[in-house]
């Protein structure tokens, strides 16, 4: 090699090295030239993650590849969790695949020198439902600590155990079914008006020779119900102890000290009266619009939760204030309600599900849809609602940037109101599929 053609390598290296070194030290810094090349950019980054891990990822329909591919002529993909680096600003298809599960996607924007996170993804498996038991069942029921179903089908009851799948049958008629309460233990069921205990199913109490009533309600694992005047507790002995008397009501609820009673309507007007149960003093009395179907629900949130379900309206209220109106809040169109956590309620009504905040007074509709939605309940992540019509199971993200995922995770002729186990994986719910009726089981994740 001759001293000149020397010279001219050494040149072109280092002119190489003088353009080639600053695009680096940018690079790694985090900017960008624009993709027009006019202008240098700061980048941004996505930070992805999924449950379960190893989803593949693809910006803008590409899948995102390691840089050893490129050196050693591999295919590694990017999978979760990642943290994908030097994006130019703008806008992105964001991908998530992994085999054996629905997809997701979402357009989210990468803005300079930030971070985008996509974290709480749940990846749904797309798997078909398994029948564990045949029969026409109407209903599922949980118990508190969702360990355990009741069963219902027009021929019998099923308890059945959600941990290990196995199941006992309960020998109760039919005509006797119109109340399921279980203890706050999980530990005691009432069924119509017969008292179970579960560690022996065959030695039941029937609730009616001791004193005829309805309406059966545990609270601290005590049992409570009326008749037409009057409320009792039951006794260590089975002995029924009355706590109220001599006058007619709609609904009741024991809830710390207190008892909250719904009047039945003198004239044009409900009321609840609220009783201190150790001095049997009568504390508040609070008017309501006329209706004759008030009940209490949601009994463990902080407020009482009263629903006129011949309106469809909701009351919050809050009977310890002297200061303003109990009544804090009325949500109207509520067919079903359930609170995430203190401060955040889920209803819905035949076609929408909202989300409402107890602090900001927040209404956000989360969807609408065209088919009766019959129930809805928050996924354990708190990340998704799975709701459920007459024929399908959806699952529905709650990540307000963009359009919202949904999911289709079953769909059956006729689909009853599903249950979901504690850990969030399992879906339990009555369905037909032509001539074959049972109760299902559904893999989620």
């Amino acid at each position: 090699m001759t001293l000149k053609v020397r010279r001219i390598l050494s040149l072109v290296f280092i002119l190489l090295f003088i353009v080639i070194t600053p695009l680096i030290v940018l690079y790694a810094a985090g900017y960008r030239i624009s993709k027009n090349g006019l202008a240098i950019q700061r980048t941004g980054l996505f930070v992805i993650d999924s449950y379960p891990s190893g989803a593949k990822i693809f910006l803008n329909g590409q899948a995102q590849k390691k840089i050893i591919n490129f050196l050693f002529h591999k295919n590694n993909f990017i999978t979760t969790p990642a943290r994908i680096k030097n994006l130019l600003p703008g806008e992105y298809e964001l991908s998530l695949e992994l085999d054996g599960y629905w997809g997701w996607q979402k357009k989210l924007t990468i803005n300079p020198g930030a971070a985008t996170f996509a974290e709480d993804i749940y990846l749904f498996k797309n798997n078909l439902p398994a029948q564990i038991l045949s029969a026409e069942f109407k209903s599922i029921n949980l118990s508190p600590d969702k360990n355990l179903a009741l069963a219902s089908s027009s021929g019998r009851l099923i308890l059945f155990n959600l941990a290990d799948e196995t199941s006992q049958i309960i020998d109760q008629d039919d005509s006797t079914r119109e109340n399921v309460a279980w203890s706050s233990d999980g530990q005691k069921l009432v069924i119509g008006h017969y008292l179970y205990n579960l560690n022996d199913l065959k030695a039941r109490v029937d609730l009616n020779k001791i004193l005829s009533g309805f309406n059966y309600k545990w609270q601290d694992n005590i049992l409570y119900f009326k008749n037409q005047t009057s409320i009792y507790q039951l006794s260590g002995n089975n002995l029924p102890l009355k706590i109220f008397g001599d006058k007619k009501i709609d609904d009741f609820l024991i809830k710390n000290r207190y008892l909250y009673l719904i009047n039945q309507p003198e004239a044009s007007a409900n009321s609840l009266e609220i009783i201190d149960t150790a001095s049997g003093e009568k504390i508040k009395n609070i008017g309501l619009p006329a209706s004759a179907d008030y009940s209490f629900i949601n009994p463990k949130h902080s407020l009482i939760n009263l629903y006129d379900k011949n309106h469809q309206i909701l009351y919050l209220i809050d009977p310890s204030t002297d200061y303003y109106s109990p009544i804090r809040e009325i949500i109207n169109n509520v067919k079903n309600a359930s609170w995430i956590d203190n401060d955040n309620l889920l209803y819905a009504n035949d076609f929408e599900i909202w989300l409402y905040n107890l602090k900001t007074k927040d209404k956000n509709l989360v969807t609408r849809v065209s088919t009766v939605i019959d129930s809805a309940l928050i996924h354990p992540s708190q990340n998704y609602i799975i709701y459920s019509t007459s024929q399908t199971i959806n699952a529905i993200e709650l990540d307000e940037r963009g359009k919202k995922n949904t999911t289709e995770l079953a769909k059956f002729d006729l689909i009853g109101r599903p249950v979901l186990n504690a850990k969030g994986d399992i879906l339990y719910f009555p369905g037909k599929i032509g001539r074959t009726e049972g109760l299902y089981k559904l893999l989620i994740q």
